[in-house]
């Protein structure tokens, strides 16, 4: 895989930055075995979860719970690597989401939860839930999983907000009344540790819902050992010698050549840069790109092309297949990446098994 990097500039409402490479010519080599040969192809890789997901998704997309903003992802929230699906109604204050465990062969729901069409996922304390600030006031609670099932470990809320008008301060928990002492100490395991934001990854465009169902679990069995190794090397490297924070990264088949790339998101922060790591004939490559508002990037399935948007709406985009960038305009097939995992050793091995 070789890259070649092409810059343009265009203006027209928004500002297109465009890097054009990474075509999949190859190298010539002596060695019978080719070092960017996958293991096998993505869509050799079944699991049970795939139909019955794909199923409740179809279902969703005509049914009148759909709107223009609905989105969906498919994440582990419940600690035995087998996923769940979230389907994100909207983006609404109090849309919550629906989240779907597969319980034999069928996807069913069993929990709505949070804010904004989003869940706060912990990871460390296997919860869910959400905390949302009003004028004056905050509310939210926590859910975690026990026997198959997510239920409300606590329910939180204070009017602290309004101190400056005068009103008097309360604090419940699980709706009594506590001290601030109490309120604070029930809160602890679920504030001020790794927190990811999660229900709104995927949109409901045909190519995104094939790309999450049959592509983005599955790079574990597609992977050698080799391949898997030198991504581990030098995620192991970029952690060590930065300083980053908040960083985090996921595997991401950027091209769909079938051999995948893995987006490294390096923090939150408005300057944090997104990299992305490749494999070559020589080893694992690196691109760095700018990052979207939230410190990862946007692929879009259709145009095999990722992007970044700032808060003002311009878009930067780039495309390791070699697709036209000079038009480009996001199709209903996308996907957020690069904070799947946070980044660190045990995620590393994790998700590199």
């Amino acid at each position: 895989m070789k890259l070649n990097r092409i810059l343009s500039v265009l203006a027209a409402g928004a500002v297109l930055t465009a890097c054009a490479g990474c075509s999949n010519t190859k190298k010539s080599v002596s060695s019978e075995v080719d070092p960017l040969a996958p293991k096998t192809a993505p869509q050799n890789v079944t699991f049970d979860w795939q139909e019955p997901f794909e199923t409740v998704i179809m279902a969703f997309k005509t049914s009148d719970r759909c709107t223009d903003t609905s989105m969906f992802e498919i994440r582990d929230l419940t600690g035995d690597d087998i996923p769940e699906l979230i389907i994100s109604p909207s983006d609404d204050v109090a849309s919550k989401c629906e989240v779907y465990r597969l319980i034999g062969s069928r996807a069913d729901l069993i929990t709505n939860a949070g804010s904004y069409g989003t869940l706060d996922y912990i990871p460390s304390e296997n919860a869910i839930g959400f905390s949302y600030e009003g004028e004056g006031f905050t509310m939210g609670e926590y859910q975690t999983y026990q026997d198959g099932s997510f239920s409300t470990a606590v329910s939180f809320y204070t009017n602290a907000g309004s101190a400056a008008s005068g009103a008097v301060i309360f604090y419940k928990i699980n709706d009594e009344d506590v001290t601030l002492a109490k309120y604070q100490e029930a809160l602890i395991p679920y504030q001020d540790v790794f927190t990811v934001k999660v229900g709104r990854k995927y949109s409901l465009g045909t190519n995104a819902v094939n790309y999450a169902i049959r592509r983005s679990k599955c790079w574990n069995d597609v992977l050698t050992d080799e391949q898997k190794q030198l991504y581990k090397d030098k995620l192991t490297e970029i952690m060590n010698s930065s300083d980053l924070h908040d960083a985090a990264f996921e595997i991401v088949d950027l091209d769909l050549n079938e051999l995948p790339e893995i987006v490294v998101s390096t923090g939150l922060l408005n300057d944090s840069e997104t990299r992305i790591l490749y494999l070559d004939t020589d080893g694992v490559k690196e691109l760095t790109v700018t990052s979207d508002a939230d410190g990862g990037i946007q692929f879009d399935v259709n145009s095999k092309i990722f992007f970044a948007s700032d808060y003002y709406g311009s878009i930067q985009c780039w495309s390791m297949a070699g697709s036209d960038i000079s038009s480009f305009q996001p199709s209903d097939s996308t996907l957020r990446c690069g904070r799947e995992f946070n980044l660190n050793a045990e995620n590393i091995e994790k998700a590199l098994l």
